[in-house]
């Protein structure tokens, strides 16, 4: 490999582990933030919350590692230019193509290693999670009702309408008992 092409490569891997961390924490906060409501307060262990969001990983990565080889790609050129090393390599006598054959290899192995992760990793996460909703709510059938709001049984076609849900009605009794 040559000394241009592995200096073009550093200049394309900060910018990528950057954008990448950086979009996954957003994505990431954008499913606490829906999902949050939703987990905490139904008597879930923290082990089973922290499942969840960790299921939820596989998603985001596949959504967020495309853009962030595009971020990369971007702003390392976008620096090149602006500090002139554009016209210095291009005086050496290295050709546009010379200067984007490494960034086309380094794209060609993100989107071999994106085509891997979202045919064998996405899938299997995608259905643990599934499984892990299904066996919160048959544990927790209160889990997916929502006060004041038509609610729809998900094995069967029925509704269900909760003008109130007390959540430790079962663990009063047992006390009580």
């Amino acid at each position: 490999m040559r000394l241009l092409s592995r200096y073009i490569l550093r200049q394309l891997t900060l910018p990528f582990l950057f954008g990448l961390a950086a979009l996954t924490g957003v994505m990431l906060l954008n499913v606490v933030s829906r999902r949050f409501s939703q987990l905490v307060g139904k008597g879930l262990p923290a082990s089973v919350i922290g499942e969840v969001f960790l299921l939820s990983l596989p998603f985001i990565i596949a959504m967020s590692l495309p853009l962030a080889v595009l971020a990369a790609v971007l702003y390392a050129f976008s620096h090149l230019a602006s500090d002139s090393e554009i016209t210095a390599i291009r005086a050496g006598g290295v050709s546009t193509w010379g200067m984007l054959r490494p960034v086309l290899a380094w794209a060609c192995v993100m989107g071999l290693a994106t085509f891997c992760f979202v045919d064998q990793v996405l899938p299997r996460a995608n259905s643990r999670l599934r499984n892990l909703y299904f066996d919160i709510a048959r544990k927790k059938p209160t889990f997916e009702l929502t006060e004041q709001v038509i609610n729809t049984i998900p094995p069967s076609q029925y509704f269900l309408r909760a003008s109130r849900i007390e959540r430790n009605v079962y663990r009063d009794r047992k006390s009580v008992v």
